[in-house]
């Protein structure tokens, strides 16, 4: 829920912040569009909409990474907008623009509303595609298909407002319908990256700060960072390490690295850190639904456990607290909060005997996700539900967002 409202957010950002940029980038182009507009010769019409698409474009690309960077670091970030997206934006725009004038003008005969369309959506595909490059993790073909699908849902609105507004003699009308027309593209285009990173990505972060406020981030192969330096950081968070966390996608697996530490942790889907004023959740569409069945066959002591012979034998240590296993106790959510169990009864682990001599004793995963464990060599591993882990002293287990410790 709190990826989808976080979404939403992001994509209303980003289109608000693209119907600007084109606004203002048509905005710009105005003074001139007489002009442009007189041009007769094929190779003119396809210079002429260069340069008035190449503003356009430069335009969005502006205002959609100024959207990009706000929505990240809750701030404006004009000089890294106007660096990392009117350059590339303008040039984007420029090549597109005298792509889909050249298809336009070349195979249509001027009338053709579909083919217009369709130029107005290759438009879009090439500045997606630059934006790709920009926004970490966004991936050549969301940004290549998001920007499709935004020029073709605003290229009928500028034909809509554009082009029935271009009949009226009035000068004004015709600006309105132009300066709408670029509004509505800029609009669509931040729209659907947002849509199409969302439904098309395969693992994600949701960055919940203590505020109430959410961010969602794509992960990928590009590194997302967390710390205090902004030079370093991608996510800005105050009083920690200038570059404290670091998450990634490699091989299909998320991971974690703790920089200040050097430790790396392997998460699943709904994992979460806490770092200074925020916790991290991770999201992972690829996980499959845990099922409760199947449970390994295991020997379950009849004793109480406070008279069974293992009772100081091993403990988990959480924080401050510290538990006592032995052959038969069970751990609820009550015990581990960061665990949600498989079944309605609330059970997330029980401890399990393989000898009836009870020297051997297991710890067994009934919750909906699998633990990371790190055992006192430093070797790493997972503990998936309805597998048991042999308790050994010095076991490190993640628990989400709690870390246990059998002693």
């Amino acid at each position: 829920m709190k990826r989808n409202l976080s979404a939403l957010k992001k994509a209303l950002q980003f289109g608000i912040s693209g119907a600007v940029g084109g606004f203002v980038g048509n905005l710009i182009t105005e003074p001139f569009m007489q002009r442009l507009t007189g041009s007769a010769s094929f190779s003119d019409s396809v210079l002429s909409t260069a340069r008035w698409f190449g503003l356009v474009g430069g335009g969005i690309a502006t205002a959609i990474m100024f959207g990009y960077y706000y929505y990240i670091k809750g701030k404006p970030q004009i000089k890294q907008a106007l660096k990392n997206g009117g350059l590339f934006g303008l040039i984007a725009g420029a090549i597109s623009g005298a792509i889909a004038e050249g298809i336009y003008s070349g195979i249509g005969d001027g009338n053709n509303e579909l083919l217009r369309v369709i130029c107005w959506g290759i438009a879009g595909s090439l500045l997606g595609l630059g934006l790709a490059q920009r926004i970490p993790n966004l991936g050549a073909l969301r940004g290549l298909g998001g920007g499709g699908v935004g020029g073709v849902l605003g290229g009928c609105l500028f034909i809509l407002f554009a082009y029935n507004l271009s009949g009226n003699a009035d000068p004004l009308a015709q600006c309105a319908g132009r300066l709408a027309g670029c509004a509505a593209i800029g609009f669509w285009i931040g729209i659907m990256l947002v849509v199409a990173e969302t439904l098309f990505n395969k693992a994600w972060l949701v960055i919940s700060y203590d505020t109430g406020a959410n961010r969602t981030l794509t992960l990928g192969s590009e590194p997302i960072t967390f710390g205090s330096d902004e030079n370093l950081s991608i996510i800005c968070i105050p009083n920690v390490s200038p570059l404290a966390m670091r998450f990634q996608l490699e091989a299909g697996q998320i991971v974690c690295e703790n920089v200040d530490s050097g430790a790396v942790s392997y998460l699943r889907s709904g994992d979460q850190k806490k770092i200074g004023n925020c916790t991290i959740t991770v999201g992972n569409s690829d996980l499959p639904a845990p099922t409760l069945t199947n449970i390994p066959p295991t020997f379950i002591s009849a004793q109480p456990a406070v008279n069974s012979f293992t009772s100081s034998q091993f403990s988990l240590k959480l924080g401050s607290r510290v538990i006592p296993l032995s052959a038969g106790n069970q751990l609820f959510t009550s015990d581990i909060p960061s665990l949600t169990a498989a079944a309605s009864n609330g059970l997330v682990a029980i401890v399990t005997s393989r000898s009836r001599d009870e020297l051997s004793l297991g710890l067994t995963n009934l919750c909906d996700r699998a633990w990371w464990v790190t055992d006192i060599q430093g070797d790493i591993k997972m503990v998936e539900p309805e597998t048991t882990l042999t308790l050994a002293l010095g076991t490190k287990i993640e628990f989400g967002e709690l870390d246990g410790e059998i002693v």
